[in-house]
């Protein structure tokens, strides 16, 4: 005969009446969770003493080197072609040396004659930077060639004023000859007869040239000639009874 209070009778299963479920302690409560460790015992062998939560037996992934988890280890994909990037061009570095190469100039006057006589003829030789040259020159060495028996004097202007009757001298050239085509030249040499002394402009420095001597005045760029100014070299005879000849050279850089 069946039981009324157990109808499907004692044991049938979870939800029909108070079955009997090996599991549950007789003596603990009902209403708390049958898988709960009946001695309350904690912490439960089947949670990990370091995580709240039970640790699967089949995580044996393997570990990450960098990582104290069991987290599996991505496999190392083949490299397929795909997603390269092209290589960054490094731009060519160009040495000091080689710029202030590549914007170096020099050349020099023609052979210039000095006539003491009546009515008088000095000489003068410029280096000039044109008013629209949009650059600074700045002066590496003059060189001052004596080509006769007797001395002369030259004096060197700083901003003179210049003759009407210069010339253009066109033995200039590029330091660096590796170019082609090659650099053109903002600045200008130019030189010319002058009777008397040049117009307005500072003495800066005055040399005696010795007969038959070039001397080289090393500037190392100290002197900057700015744009609608010029550095002129005035030469004149030491005696006056003697004809002279000389050649004027400069040698510069634009910045």
């Amino acid at each position: 005969m069946l039981n009324r209070m157990y109808p499907y009778g004692q044991g049938a299963g979870y939800g029909y009446g108070q079955g009997s479920n090996p599991n549950i302690n007789p003596n603990m409560n009902p209403n708390m969770n049958p898988n709960m460790n009946p001695n309350m015992n904690y912490p439960n062998p089947n949670i990990s003493p370091n995580m709240n939560y039970p640790v699967s037996p089949n995580m044996n992934y393997p570990v990450s080197p960098n990582m104290n988890v069991n987290i599996p280890v991505q496999p190392k994909m083949p490299n397929m072609g795909f997603g390269k990037y092209p290589k960054e061009e490094k731009k060519t570095e160009v040495s000091p040396a080689e710029e202030t190469k590549a914007n170096n100039f020099l050349g020099s006057t023609d052979t210039l004659s000095v006539c003491p006589c009546p009515p008088g003829e000095n000489v003068w030789a410029s280096l000039v930077n044109p008013a629209s040259s949009n650059v600074d020159v700045s002066l590496q060495r003059i060189t001052i060639s004596n080509m006769t028996c007797n001395p002369m004097v030259a004096k060197i202007y700083f901003k003179p004023t210049l003759p009407f009757n210069g010339k253009m001298s066109s033995n200039v050239t590029p330091a660096d000859l590796s170019k082609n085509p090659p650099e053109r030249p903002k600045g200008q040499i130019q030189y010319g007869i002058l009777p008397n002394s040049p117009v307005n402009g500072t003495i800066a420095a005055t040399r005696v040239i010795p007969a038959n001597t070039s001397i080289t005045v090393d500037l190392d760029g100290l002197w900057v000639i700015g744009q609608g100014t010029n550095v002129m070299v005035y030469l004149t005879a030491h005696c006056n009874d003697c004809n002279l000849k000389s050649v004027v050279s400069f040698e510069w850089e634009e910045k």
